[in-house]
């Protein structure tokens, strides 16, 4: 079954409605929000009119204060009455002008940056105080501008040779010095003699130095004096160990000489004694060489020899006894200890006795029966006499010569261990105690070779030091000339100039890391620098008199550039910022003309829509009651 019109009409009019309903509840919506515009608007505008900003004030040249906007040009420009700030950045870097940049570039020295703004020469005030004190009140007998190492170079050539006969070299931190001279007294106050006559040498006109070039003059021979080095014990001498004899071996080998066998009791045999024992007496290396005369211990008989022994007869006889060699060895032994064994100094006395007794028996009984054993009396005188011994008497007294040698078997042995104990175990003591005392000998003498080169090498360091004083001096000798201190823009200029990287009157920095050009929007933009202070952006410093002295920058004598904070800044105050409450208020009545014109709108557009809401709220009615008749009849024909 179709759809009738009456219900297509009710349809359409449900549609409007709803869509009514929902413009409604927009333009509702919509005037609340404009309500919050309208608060809002209050709210901005009420803060508006207790709204402030920074003002900057200082003074003209008449003293009338004057204020103007805040802003890093209208504070950083120089005027006569004002105080010097600077602004700076997070790096620490001063803003500054393009202006004031450029100079600092173009400048060379603190003279040439001031000159930039107007500030003239005059004489430099502290040039005449520099030059008096480096040569004293009468500089100008010293002092060349044209050649102001001058003197540098005369007393470097007046000293230079003595200086360097001490000091020998330098390896870059400590001088080394000669050590002969420290050894030798008379060397060491002869280069002192030196140094000091190479000094009284240079001629100064006869004018008295004084000031830094006198200082360093007079260190020259501020030399210590000599000081004597501790003396070194004396070292014993190592003993060299003998080669003792072996006795019982120098008895078999003279046992077995020429003659020795020959001896018996005859009267033959006592001339064959006689050689054998003449051989140890008289012999090469004899213990009867070099002397005149020997004697019986029993003082009985002396034998005088008036003429040189010749060691091919070296008996009393003239026998030929050709090979002594084995007596030799045996005599030079007996000889050598004899003093100092009492058994070899009997075995001596008794070779002696023996001697003499035989030459007693030959001389007594004339030969013994041959004419080339008779005593050849032209060569030998033989005094005094005694009791002649028989024959056999003698050759006992042989074979108790021989035996009694024998019997030394062990002497060797003894005399090795006597000499271990009376010469080498005294040594070993000896030693001890020299290295003992040597080891004390050798801490006194670092201690005097430390004390001595300590102080040379103070004294060619005070010398060095006095020198670099007086060399830096006439370095940084100021200019004769310098800008007009007078000029009341001198100060603030020169206060620029140390900021910005000037290290003296004559040197800077050439890099930015001190300064930093800021634009000029910014430089005279007086909201940007409120942004800026109240948001750390940038700081502030002002240059203030400090009665100790700047710090950093001596230079800058009694000034120095101080941080502060800008809020404790004296030439900064608060005032109503009447701009921006006119612009506050301006906006504000455009705000609320604009919203009290959406609104009457909203409120007619709700009313039309009331209007025809209630319109179509009739119609609606009526059809709806149409219908439901018709439905009605409807329903009652087909019951």
């Amino acid at each position: 079954m179709g759809l009738s019109a009456s219900q297509a009409r009710l349809l359409s009019i449900t549609a409007r409605l709803t869509h009514n309903e929902t413009r409604s509840q927009l333009i509702t919506n919509s005037k609340l929000r404009l309500a919050d515009k309208s608060s809002e608007a209050s709210k901005e505008y009420m803060e508006a009119l207790n709204s402030t900003k920074l003002v900057y004030s200082n003074y003209d040249s008449t003293g009338t204060k004057q204020t103007q906007d805040f802003t890093v040009g209208a504070v950083t420009t120089y005027s006569d009455i004002k105080n010097q700030y600077g602004f700076v950045d997070s790096a620490g870097r001063l803003l500054v002008s393009a202006t004031d940049a450029k100079n600092y570039q173009n400048s060379n020295d603190l003279a040439s940056f001031l000159s930039c703004y107007g500030i003239g020469d005059m004489q430099n005030p502290k040039y005449d105080p520099a030059l008096e004190n480096i040569y004293g009140e009468e500089f100008d007998n010293f002092f060349d501008e044209n050649n102001l190492y001058e003197w540098v170079n005369t007393v470097n050539g007046a000293t230079g040779g003595a200086v360097g006969q001490m000091v020998t070299g330098n390896n870059g931190t400590t001088p080394s010095f000669s050590e002969n001279l420290l050894h030798d007294e008379a060397a060491y106050n002869q280069w002192v003699e030196n140094l000091q006559n190479s000094v009284k040498n240079i001629d100064t006109g006869g004018t008295q130095t004084e000031g830094l070039f006198n200082t360093w003059v007079d260190s020259i021979t501020d030399v210590p004096e000599f000081v004597p080095e501790p003396t070194a014990p004396n070292k014993p001498t190592e003993p060299q160990k003998p080669e003792f004899p072996d006795f019982s071996a120098l008895a078999t080998a003279y046992n077995s000489s020429q003659c020795y066998s020959s001896v018996s009791a005859s009267t033959s045999g006592i001339g064959h004694m006689e050689h054998n024992l003449a051989a140890l007496l008289w012999g090469e290396g004899g213990m009867g060489e070099g002397t005149m005369s020997l004697t019986n211990s029993s003082g009985t008989i002396t034998i005088n020899r008036d003429a040189p022994i010749d060691y091919s007869y070296v008996s009393l006889t003239n026998y030929d006894f050709s090979d002594t060699t084995s007596s030799v060895e045996l005599a030079n032994a007996l000889n050598e200890y004899a003093d100092e064994y009492p058994q070899i100094a009997d075995i001596k006395q008794t070779l002696i006795d023996l001697y003499c007794d035989v030459i007693n028996y030959l001389h007594n009984n004339g030969g013994v029966g041959s004419s080339t054993t008779e005593l050849d009396s032209s060569r030998y005188t033989i005094s005094g006499g005694g009791s002649t011994k028989t024959p056999s008497q003698l050759v006992d007294q042989w074979n108790d010569f021989y035996n009694q040698l024998k019997n030394f078997e062990t002497l060797q042995e003894e005399m090795e261990n006597e000499w271990y104990e009376e010469v080498w175990k005294p040594y070993e003591e000896e030693l001890a105690s020299y290295n003992d005392r040597y080891a004390e000998y050798q801490e006194e003498y670092n201690k005097w070779h430390d004390d001595f080169i300590g102080g040379l090498t103070t004294w060619y360091e005070q010398m060095q030091n006095a020198k670099t004083a007086y060399t830096d001096a006439l370095d940084n000798l100021p200019a004769k000339l310098v800008p007009d201190e007078e000029d009341p823009k001198y100060q603030w200029y020169t206060n620029l100039w140390f900021r910005m990287g000037g290290i003296s009157e004559a040197e800077k920095q050439d890099n930015q890391n001190n300064y930093k050009i800021l634009d000029d929007y910014y430089m005279y933009n007086d909201e940007w620098l409120q942004f800026a202070l109240e948001h750390g952006i940038i700081t502030m410093e002002q240059v203030q008199y400090q009665e100790e002295g700047e710090t950093l920058v001596e230079q800058m004598n009694q000034y120095a550039w101080v941080s502060i904070q800008y809020g404790n800044c004296a030439d900064l105050y608060e005032e109503t910022d009447e701009v921006a409450i006119a612009k506050a208020e301006a906006e504000y009545q455009r705000k609320t003309t604009e919203i009290q014109a959406k609104d009457k709108k909203y409120d007619t557009d709700l009313k039309k829509l009331d209007t025809e809401h209630s319109a179509l709220q009739t119609e609606y009615d009526s059809i709806k009651s149409v219908i439901e008749k018709n439905v009605e009849r409807s329903f009652k024909a087909f019951s």
